[in-house]
């Protein structure tokens, strides 16, 4: 669905599509799902590539430098398309990849992934950074800096306690925890102005929604009817103005996929449907409108 000054549109699209990227120049969104699905909207068509992988996948980000673009999925694929080919890059890992993402300057990309798998791509490498445990879930680059936040989930294997959020230091490679709880955390995004970001996700116990703002230094829960919201994903305007932010489920009828708004004092929805559930959702360049994208086959745990 796209949404542009309270008006929704729809738009159905073949196959599993799990996530997309706005293209930095045009008005065109760059799709990836499964079976090696990758393709890119053209008005109302949608143009299908070759990826040459048969691999699901998860996640794809753009390099505003040169527009590339790094496409990541299970067992450790990591793709980079230069509009011309796609060309595959080894990772050294096994694990599917679930995240990735291009800091503003293009120069350094995280990869992350499921058993703590987190990756520094730069200068045509990769390279492995941090000793975390769980299934990483979603990163966020700080304005106009070289750090980063990293949402996971609260338990490693065998039900070990986790740290839910952790930071990235460019400057030393170094990756370090700011938070723990019972809550995976899903989605994340720090505001434009840098100040804070908004983290989302799930009580596991509870199974109550969580949206929290995170100021630097702490987490602090925002209230809202949050039982049996599961929340995957957020993101900014790049003006700062509004935050999108989407549902998913953990089971097919319980809950719906769910769009809402929030402007830093009210949560407004605007958006729902009981059998589409939705696992990305992005601004585009102009501020003027956002993308999101949902699935029948979405679950909280293979967003």
């Amino acid at each position: 669905m796209q949404y542009r000054k309270g008006s929704v549109k729809e738009k159905r699209l073949k196959g599993h599509v799990r996530s997309f990227a706005w293209e930095p120049t045009e008005r065109q969104l760059l799709l990836v799902g499964n079976n090696g699905l990758v393709a890119r909207t053209d008005g109302e068509d949608v143009v299908r590539f070759d990826s040459g992988t048969r691999q699901n996948l998860r996640a794809v980000s753009f390099n505003s430098s040169d527009g590339t673009a790094l496409i990541v999925g299970n067992a450790g694929s990591v793709l980079l398309w230069d509009e011309k080919q796609f060309h595959k890059i080894g990772s050294s890992t096994s694990e599917n990849v679930r995240a990735v993402s291009w800091n503003s300057r293009g120069t350094i990309a995280l990869i992350a992934g499921n058993q703590g798998t987190l990756f520094k791509y730069s200068d045509k490498r990769v390279e492995a950074v941090g000793d975390c445990r769980a299934n990483l879930r979603r990163i966020s680059w700080k304005p106009h800096s070289d750090q980063a936040l990293i949402a996971s989930n609260c338990f490693g294997e065998e039900f070990i306690p986790s740290p839910n959020l952790f930071s990235y230091e460019g400057e030393t490679d170094s990756v370090s925890s700011l938070n723990e709880g019972r809550a995976d955390l899903i989605g994340l995004d720090w505001h434009p102005n840098g100040m804070s970001a908004l983290v989302v996700g799930y009580d596991v116990v509870w199974h109550n929604g969580i949206i929290s703002n995170y100021n630097g230094s702490a987490v602090t829960p925002i209230a809202f009817e949050n039982r049996r919201v599961y929340l995957v994903a957020v993101a900014w305007d790049g003006l700062g103005g509004l935050a999108a932010i989407a549902t998913a489920t953990t089971q097919a009828g319980i809950g719906k996929g769910m769009i809402y708004l929030w402007d830093g004092q009210q949560l407004k929805q605007i958006y729902d449907n009981s059998e589409f559930y939705f696992s990305a959702v992005a601004w585009d360049q102009n501020h003027t409108e956002f993308a999101a994208l949902a699935s029948t086959a979405t679950r909280t745990y293979n967003c």
